[in-house]
């Protein structure tokens, strides 16, 4: 089968949607596919033969907000049917597809069998509230213009469903079990007989944690060998220096921006790992690759992390922005050795649902059903009208408000 994989983003950028087209696409490949990485790029950025740069990234100001957007002007626009003719794939998947604009463009001309992958809860992941209305008539035209549609969870199912009657497939993100296991070698530095409280994640508001914070500085008025390691960096970094400066809270280490390959090792030297993000998470990426490092999760409810833990795992959840409850949870654990080691293993194997493997196995099942309805559905032409029509009124719009990024 001849796939393409579209990204709305700069492909060669760190990011949750990068991470996941290019692990999809390693597995497609390892099953004997051929797979191509289409984005917004410069050829000149890559010899690699497995990207097709097409467009630029831009940066759109639209009611004073800043947003990231991708797509072909002018001469650009030509070669993308070039392209579709050229490379004739069988299945075309979209990931975030109303991400303008490169999607939409490559969308109206192709004729293969299409596939659009949702990761974000809402489009108000991207925009604002006044661009997500403006949005919406054009992103509903774009899930009914699609042969097949998938959720990396129930949360942006349930807003899919507001614009689209149809079957909505649920494939969660995959996770790399040669990267993510139990026997990962520890930062020896802090394996000193403190009990590890690790997060890992950007510092911003809607992650949480200056609740985790509050938490930690009521259970180290209890306990001395405890310690909270906290790696990220974000909006909120200086804000979180000053509370451990002003609060004098000892055994806490502020790490940072910290690389990818040290990520894996940081969950192995950790004995509780905690996310006490408040809202907005569609799926749970760093709960299931600490599960699958064999470490417990303590975390706040929110939608998106009540579908990774389930059954056992709700045991550890509470209610957003309860420091008393978050505090009592990590205190369990750090209680009951038993408990931490019951809740590792559980954790270990319910990771194993989340392999590529599996992942690369519903997605195929998905191209199938694409293929199928692709070749029943005769005439598109009306959809895709439509989609064009809405995407120049929403260019119109949006008129003078484009300026290059460095």
């Amino acid at each position: 089968m001849k796939i393409a994989q579209v990204c709305p983003y700069n492909i060669l950028r760190p990011g949750g949607v990068q991470t996941h087209i290019e692990n999809l696409s390693e597995r497609l490949k390892r099953r004997g596919h051929d797979v191509k990485i289409i984005a917004p790029g410069i050829k000149n950025e890559s010899d690699n033969k497995k990207y097709i740069f097409i467009g630029k990234c831009r940066e759109v100001s639209f009611n004073k907000t800043r947003f990231e957007i991708s797509m072909s002007i002018g001469k650009v626009v030509d070669p993308i049917k070039e392209i579709l003719e050229r490379e004739n794939f069988d299945v075309i998947h979209f990931h975030e597809p109303w991400v303008p604009a490169l999607p939409l463009q490559i969308l109206y001309n192709s004729k293969s069998a299409s596939v659009a992958t949702f990761h974000a809860a809402t489009t108000n992941t991207f925009f604002n509230h006044s661009v997500e209305a403006l949005m919406k008539p054009l992103a509903k035209t774009i899930v009914n213009a699609c042969d097949e549609i998938i959720a990396v969870s129930a949360v942006p199912a349930r807003y899919i469903k507001k614009l689209y009657k149809g079957e909505i497939n649920i494939v969660p993100n995959g996770i790399n079990l040669d990267r993510f296991h139990p026997d990962l070698r520890p930062f020896e530095k802090y394996r000193d007989g403190k009990i590890n409280i690790l997060f890992l994640g950007r510092l911003d508001k809607r992650k949480g944690v200056r609740y985790l914070l509050k938490a930690y500085r009521s259970l180290r008025g209890k306990y001395s060998d405890i310690r909270l390691i906290i790696a990220g960096s974000g909006s909120e970094e200086e804000k979180i220096r000053k509370y451990v400066k002003k609060n004098g809270l000892k055994d806490l280490e502020l790490l940072g921006f910290v690389e990818e390959e040290d990520k894996p090792r940081l969950y192995a030297t950790c004995d509780i790992f905690c996310s006490p993000a408040l809202y907005g998470e569609s799926f749970g990426m760093v709960l299931v690759e600490a599960m699958a490092c064999g470490k417990p999760v303590v975390a706040y409810a929110n939608d998106g992390y009540k579908c990774v833990l389930k059954g056992k795992g709700a045991l550890l959840l509470c209610e957003p922005k309860d420091v008393g409850a978050l505090a009592d949870k990590i205190e369990i654990l750090y209680s009951d050795e038993k408990f931490r080691n019951d809740m590792s293993e559980w954790g270990i194997e319910e990771a194993q649902k989340y392999s590529w493997e599996n992942i690369c196995n519903q997605v195929l099942t998905v191209y199938d059903k694409a293929i199928e309805r692709n070749r029943r559905l005769k005439d598109t032409e009306k959809i895709k009208k439509s989609l064009i029509q809405k995407a120049e009124e929403f260019y119109k719009k949006l008129n003078g408000s484009l300026s290059k990024t460095k």
